[in-house]
C-alpha cells in the first residue's frame, strides 16, 4: 500500500494501543483457534504445530510461522494458566531441546522478558528437574544450522506434520 492511500484511510498517525491490539487480534484468530482447539483440545505449540523446523529459523519472522506464533500468543494470553498448568502443557507436547529457552519463556514469564538473551542457569537446573532437558542439550541442538535440523534426539513425539495437511 502506498503512503498516500494509507494516509487517505487513516492508518497513518493512527495510534494503536495494546488493548484494541489484542481484541484486533482475538477476532482476527478467534476461528483458527477454534478449529485447533476442537481438533487438538488446545493450541498446539510452535514446534509441534511446524515440525523440524528451527526455532531460529526466519519461518518465525514472517508468513505463516510468524502468523502462528501470534495466534499462539493471542490464544495463551486467554488462558490465565498458573504454573502447574503450564507444566503440564509442555509435557503433553514434549518439546525438543532446541526449544528449551522457548519453553522457559512459556513457563516463567515473568522473570524472561524479551530483553533476555537466553534463560538463567536457574532456568535450566528447573527445566532438567522437570525432565525436559538441560542447558547443554539446548546449546548442542538449538546450535545446528537451520539445513541440518533436527538432531537425531531433538525430536518431538508429538510433531503434527501429516496431520496439518488435512
Amino acid at each position: 500500500m502506498s503512503l498516500a492511500l494509507a494516509a487517505q484511510r487513516g492508518y497513518l498517525g493512527r495510534t494503536v494501543t495494546h488493548e484494541a491490539q489484542a481484541e484486533s487480534d482475538e477476532a482476527r484468530y478467534a476461528a483458527k483457534i477454534a478449529v485447533l482447539v476442537s481438533k487438538y483440545g488446545e493450541v498446539p505449540p510452535p514446534w509441534a504445530y511446524y515440525p523440524r523446523v528451527h526455532p531460529f529459523d526466519m519461518h518465525w519472522r514472517m508468513g505463516g510461522g510468524e502468523d502462528y506464533l501470534g495466534l499462539f500468543s493471542t490464544w495463551q494470553g486467554s488462558l490465565g494458566w498458573e504454573l502447574e498448568e503450564r507444566t503440564a502443557y509442555v509435557r503433553r507436547w514434549d518439546p525438543p531441546f532446541s526449544w528449551l529457552d522457548w519453553v522457559a519463556r512459556f513457563l516463567w514469564p515473568d522473570d524472561l522478558s524479551e530483553d533476555v538473551d537466553e534463560p538463567s542457569e536457574e532456568h535450566f537446573i528447573q527445566l532438567a528437574a522437570l525432565g525436559l532437558g538441560n542447558r547443554e542439550d539446548w546449546l548442542r541442538c538449538s546450535e545446528v544450522e537451520p539445513r541440518g535440523y533436527p538432531l537425531d534426539d531433538d525430536t518431538c513425539s508429538r510433531w503434527l506434520e501429516d496431520e496439518r495437511a488435512s
